[in-house]
């Protein structure tokens, strides 16, 4: 019988075996076979034990062994991407079997796995769904690229642009295609990016694909423009239009440029076609004077007495208190001409919590939405980032949910839509701020807390040296 930590040979202080990996590997052991013993039998244990062993890893001293080194950690990496694109497939079909077993919703994708998946990889909500498509792709018609995703001939990026080329195909398209992966490997691998994507491309419209003709027949349906943050002063602008409209934007703004070369404009080009798009968007001519409504959250010291305590600009974040008071106020050499107002706003002491405030109505309206978009700022389930579209209550008001501060939150319109999955809970729960506890389809939780606003920091720092400000009107 084995001795145990109750046998007299333990109690004596009997010397332990020598588990050493030296000495294991004296004795025949299997390295591989160990892990594949870790993982098999320990499952999620065991990949994050794996996960904290990589942290006792010795970071190799030459250069040589350090590449090797980084090209290994690449290949683990994909192999790691792949089990999960693999576990991604089999939860989502066991999910949607489960649910026609059930007679439960199961056509829509917000209500699969998609925006669960998602939060557990610390992504954005609705890219779940495209994630989930792909695994989708790559299991049921892709083996050979598949089997080179895991062996770390291709990355996760790649095989997602191999996906995204053939989607448009029927399966046995696909299968031709991955079957030419393998054929052609040598003029495939290696090759990344838009190289990789202008091979599988190619190959894909030699079908003459039907999703091809039908893409340019609803380009007009899928035009779109969005404004996005690229840091606290610049914004980029992206946006896709039908390929004729494109060209008639490129032509007007070309016009714009060589008249402002006939008028000895020294801007440049670039410039010149910024300026274009905003005068034709919004009327103005001058980029200093900004005439449209802009919503900035700050304290009274950073405003009137140059403090350097960050502010809040709604729709953005955080920018300067610098760069605030110059919205505000303008400079010297650029003044603000028009009118500023100032609505005050309290928070909690230490915490920037917004004060509370209530309605009767089911509908958030008035100063209390406004209130509400200022605390959230961006949607509030975690990991998404997208802007406020809907707000909504924590606990819905068809469950009797108070139409109060405390039970809203600002959501984007995907993830207003994912909370009513089955078996989907939100609530809210004391925290620093407002804060609300998601509970997924599957039970994960997650807390999703307001991001802080000015007035939460002691800031160890004198006040810029003051300027004459002119204040700013008040509104009750």
């Amino acid at each position: 019988m084995a001795a145990t930590s109750d046998t007299p040979e333990v109690r004596a202080g009997a010397k332990p075996k020598d588990l050493s990996y030296g000495h294991l590997l004296s004795q025949g052991l299997d390295p591989k076979q160990l892990v594949v013993e870790l993982l098999r039998l320990e499952g999620t244990n065991g990949v994050h034990l794996l996960a904290k062993a990589l942290h006792e890893a010795t970071i190799p001293a030459d250069r040589f062994t350090s590449i090797e080194t980084i090209s290994a950690l690449e290949d683990l990496k994909a192999s790691a991407c792949e089990l999960q694109a693999g576990t991604t497939y089999a939860l989502e079909e066991n999910l949607t079997q489960q649910r026609v077993a059930c007679s439960q919703r199961s056509v829509e994708q917000e209500f699969g796995v998609g925006p669960e998946v998602a939060i557990a990889r610390h992504k954005r909500p609705r890219s779940g769904i495209s994630y989930v498509n792909f695994t989708k792709i790559l299991f049921e018609d892709l083996p050979h690229t598949r089997l080179a995703f895991r062996n770390g001939t291709f990355s996760e990026e790649e095989a997602m642009t191999i996906v995204k080329e053939v989607k448009g195909l029927n399966q046995e398209q696909r299968q031709e295609i991955d079957c030419r992966v393998y054929l052609e490997a040598p003029s495939v691998v290696l090759q990344g990016g838009k190289k990789l994507a202008s091979i599988i491309r190619a190959w894909a419209l030699s079908y003459g694909s039907a999703k091809d003709e039908d893409s340019h027949e609803k380009a007009n349906d899928r035009r779109f423009l969005n404004v996005v943050p690229v840091n606290q002063y610049e914004s980029r602008i992206v946006g896709s239009l039908p390929t004729g409209l494109a060209v008639l934007v490129a032509q007007a703004i070309t016009a714009r440029i060589s008249q402002a070369q006939k008028d000895g404009d020294s801007r440049p080009h670039s410039q010149v076609a910024a300026d274009a798009f905003v005068e034709g968007i919004t009327g103005v001519s001058d980029p200093s004077q900004v005439p449209v409504t802009l919503g900035i959250v700050m304290t009274d010291r950073t405003l009137i007495q140059g403090h350097a305590e960050p502010a809040h600009l709604e729709g953005y974040g955080v920018i300067s208190a610098e760069h605030a008071r110059k919205i505000l106020c303008g400079t010297q050499a650029h003044p603000n001409e028009y009118d500023v107002w100032v609505r005050r706003l309290y928070t909690a002491p230490g915490t920037a919590d917004l004060i509370a405030m209530d309605s009767a109505q089911r509908k958030f309206t008035g100063n209390l939405r406004k209130f509400i978009i200022i605390r959230d700022q961006f949607c509030r389930t975690p990991f998404c980032d997208s802007p406020i579209r809907h707000l909504d209550h924590v606990l819905q008001a068809a469950k009797d949910g108070p139409t109060s501060v405390e039970n809203s939150d600002g959501l984007c319109a995907f993830c207003n839509l994912t909370k009513e999955a089955p078996g989907w809970k939100e609530e809210t729960v004391p925290g620093p701020r407002h804060t609300k506890r998601v509970t997924t389809s599957s039970g994960q939780t997650y807390l999703a807390t307001a991001l802080p606003l000015p007035g939460a920091t002691t800031y160890n720092v004198e006040p810029a040296k003051q300027k004459t400000i002119t204040e700013p009107k008040r509104s009750n």
